[in-house]
């Protein structure tokens, strides 16, 4: 499994911005599993899952790891082919309105469905928080920003290897961009 998988491609984009596709990826991230397994642990029904999982095949963001007969069929036990997912510089750089747009989009609403059910959800033992920001700085210190961001979460990814009994799932949407020029 790779470290680091750079998004060149907007269909690969529009995938993971899919909340159900991307719980998927993060669950074959964890551990190889099989789409059952993934099922159960997504509370998913298994038929719901298999479309989604060849789409993540097809695309090359999972790989199989292993088949076995079973029951007269054959089982396939998955891994996602990278610890992370980064989106590739220049990909989103079109300035007219694009099929990444909606790539974006869905990936905004994923996430604002999350961070909403969050918030109408139980506060313990954890509530949602939410913030924006906006800031000035000089072009190699907002890359430093952008180094250090990744290095965080990539520290918690490292953490999060064996969550016990008491662990939370969390979701967190991070972007870094440019405003316009006034």
């Amino acid at each position: 499994m790779k470290d680091i998988l750079k998004i060149n491609d907007l269909e690969q984009l529009k995938l993971l911005s899919d909340p159900l596709k991307l719980g998927l990826v993060q669950a074959f991230a964890e551990e190889e599993r099989t789409v059952a397994e993934a099922a159960e642990m997504l509370g998913e029904p298994l038929t719901k899952l298999y479309r989604h999982v060849d789409a993540l095949l097809d695309a090359g963001l999972v790989e199989v790891t292993g088949e076995r007969k079973k029951r007269g069929t054959v089982e396939r036990r998955f891994r996602a082919v990278a610890r992370r997912y980064e989106v590739e510089d220049g990909l989103l750089g079109a300035t007219d309105p694009g099929p990444e747009d909606e790539s974006i989009r869905a990936l905004l609403r994923g996430a604002e469905n999350e961070i909403m059910a969050a918030l109408h959800g139980p506060k313990e033992p954890l509530a949602p928080s939410v913030a924006r920001f906006r800031a000035k700085a000089s072009p190699d210190r907002l890359r430093e920003l952008q180094e250090r961001m990744f290095s965080w979460l990539e520290e918690i990814g490292e953490e999060d290897e064996v969550p016990g009994e008491d662990a939370i799932e969390v979701g967190a949407l991070i972007a870094l961009y440019p405003l316009p020029r006034r």
